[in-house]
């Protein structure tokens, strides 16, 4: 089996990559494991790269990595541009009460522990009373710590599997009888302006398969294919290993 992650795509400067759950971008003071998503990809391209954002360990999703220091910094002041755009799929505990888009702008502290404004646009794709679950369309226009998690928590909401800002009970209860072993929150796209050129980096990453196997069983599978078609897309294979010398 390949150790190879899935290229989303790959230009001169950068490569986009579907970060699997569980695994984390890199190493840390808290993140002592051998197998990080950096690694990997250093090994993948044969080069040095620098991760340009963050991506939850437990989250899947698209992961920019740049090729050398001024890259990184370009890449993530066009993350930091007011037009680009993260949209996230949450899988959520309860059946979400909102037809229309609402904004959640409860604040956040940020990395010097002062209160952010934190702003979250969330959108329901499908829902249902038995199981009592949610498919939530979310994009976060700051970046706070945790930002998706804990804005649709504060909601009443909170994404099934999260075991920082979730329900135990309800973790569990997912576990035992559907076998969801991971947190239901992943990274579907990513627009930015392009840090030189006169375009847009424009990125999806399919979801992966363990999250189809189960929402395609939910009732709501259907409605939220009609108000999200990129949930049919399929998740690329990652590349096949060259052949030793």
């Amino acid at each position: 089996m390949s150790d190879a992650l899935p290229v989303l795509l790959e230009e001169e400067h950068f490569v986009i990559v579907a970060k699997p759950a569980g695994m984390p971008v890199h190493r840390s003071f808290h993140v002592r494991v051998r197998d990080v998503a950096l690694q990997r990809v250093r090994n993948q391209m044969k080069r040095r790269v620098n991760p340009v954002h963050r991506l939850d360990q437990p989250t899947s999703g698209c992961l920019i990595f740049a090729y050398g220091k001024r890259w990184t910094a370009r890449l993530h002041s066009s993350l930091r541009h007011e037009s680009s755009t993260k949209t996230y799929l949450a899988f959520v505990r309860g059946c979400w009460p909102h037809d229309d888009p609402i904004t959640v702008d409860t604040p956040m502290k940020g990395d010097d522990g002062e209160m952010k404004e934190a702003l979250s646009v969330v959108e329901c794709l499908g829902r249902s009373d038995e199981p009592r679950c949610s498919l939530l369309r979310v994009t976060p226009r700051t970046g706070r710590f945790h930002q998706v998690r804990r804005h649709v928590r504060d909601m009443h909401h909170p994404v099934i599997g999260d075991s920082s800002h979730g329900d135990t009970r309800i973790n569990r209860w997912w576990r035992e009888n559907h076998g969801f072993q991971r947190l239901g929150l992943h990274c579907l796209a990513m627009d930015l302006p392009h840090p030189t050129e006169e375009r847009r980096i424009e990125v999806i990453c399919p979801i992966p398969d363990e999250l189809r196997a189960l929402w395609q069983t939910m009732p709501w599978w259907e409605d939220a294919l009609a108000a999200e078609p990129r949930l049919a897309l399929p998740f690329p294979d990652p590349p096949e290993e060259e052949p030793p010398a």
